[in-house]
């Protein structure tokens, strides 16, 4: 279906995805209370001081964490691993001297797509991003590493990570599509509280990827509108090296993002090092401006796709009515904001 939107007096009113047919309402947000559904998320400062916090609590959490260093034969056989030396600037060196790896990844132990579908392989796999569990002098077991404090090299080794694996699952022929998908946090589906992400090889191209791949042939602009709405609307977020990084107003969820690479239409194992890094780099500033926020994303690639991630915050609760999601009217100004932080951290 077309994209279709409308405008007046220079703020989008509504927006209907191509791809669901929800329509999105651009409506005021900020005066609603979200103090029930948003509960759980309090500020570092609110969190009770590390003296609080009894030891033997941070001890259990590590304890029975199967991604903790010195674990590593709770977890299935390990497929690769990048050791200290291969990450640049690792962040845990200080924390964790000594540490015999940063990145690890390991076929999952409980497999998306059932291996009978598969050739009779598991082609699930799962990338633990970091060794380190909490961030340093953690306030509460809520204070947990998460994607956007990895430091943007360190990202860009768990893309050449993702990469390799994207490569191994299509070695199987069986194999049709593969995504990248990440859950961050409890409230985005995350069974596991050690930062990871998983690779997962499909029999067929996967439901979501059909779609787009539907909405593309009935129109072969529609990325690149995408892309234009998002330049009128001041939605862009950063514009480097071919990659794009924008708010998508007729996202998934109230607060969606999207990273693009509009010109390519290969699978993230077949980027270029440099692009990968363009593309790592773009997806890695958005991530560390959103932070420990309740967060998935979704790497879609292949059969003629334009590589792209779809990132879904939590920020405002989920209420699809009727096919219909209400957005926050002041879209441009949040776009604004991660502009000017990733613009200072970049000088």
């Amino acid at each position: 279906m077309p994209l279709a939107y409308e405008i007046r007096n220079g703020y989008l009113l509504w927006i209907r995805n191509p791809f669901t047919g929800v329509i999105s309402y651009a409506v005021e947000l900020r005066a609603k209370s979200f103090a029930y559904t948003l509960r759980r998320h309090h500020s570092h400062a609110e969190r009770p001081p590390p003296a609080s916090l009894d030891p033997r609590l941070l001890h259990q959490a590590l304890e029975n964490c199967p991604f903790c260093l010195g674990h590593e034969d709770r977890a299935p056989n390990e497929i690769m691993r990048l050791l200290p030396e291969q990450v640049a600037h690792w962040q845990g060196a200080r924390a964790l001297p000594g540490a015999s790896w940063v990145i690890r990844a390991f076929n999952n132990l409980f497999p998306r797509i059932p291996g009978e579908l598969t050739a009779g392989k598991n082609e699930s796999y799962l990338i633990v991003e970091d060794p380190r569990h909490f961030l340093d002098q953690p306030r509460s077991l809520n204070d947990l590493i998460y994607t956007g404090a990895l430091g943007e090299e360190h990202f860009f080794a768990v893309m050449g990570v993702a990469a390799q694996l994207i490569k191994q699952a299509l070695d199987n022929t069986a194999i049709g599509s593969v995504v990248v998908r990440k859950n961050q946090g409890p409230e985005s589906g995350a069974s596991q509280p050690h930062v990871h992400q998983q690779v997962i090889g499909a029999p067929s191209i996967l439901p979501a990827l059909e779609i787009e791949l539907r909405a593309q042939r009935e129109d072969p602009t529609l990325w690149e509108k995408m892309v234009r709405l998002a330049s009128e609307l001041e939605l862009t977020i950063e514009s480097a090296d071919g990659v794009i990084s924008y708010v998508n107003p007729a996202g998934t969820f109230p607060q969606s993002y999207d990273v693009m690479a509009p010109r390519f239409f290969g699978l993230l194992s077949e980027l270029p090092q440099h692009q990968l890094r363009s593309f790592a780099g773009v997806f890695y500033r958005l991530l560390a401006f959103l932070g420990p926020l309740p967060l998935d994303y979704e790497i879609h690639q292949g059969g003629g796709l334009p590589l792209h991630a779809h990132i879904n915050v939590r920020r405002f609760p989920y209420s699809n009515v009727a096919g219909t999601l209400n957005i926050p009217r002041h879209l441009p100004e949040i776009a604004a904001r991660i502009r000017r932080q990733i613009g200072a951290g970049r000088k």
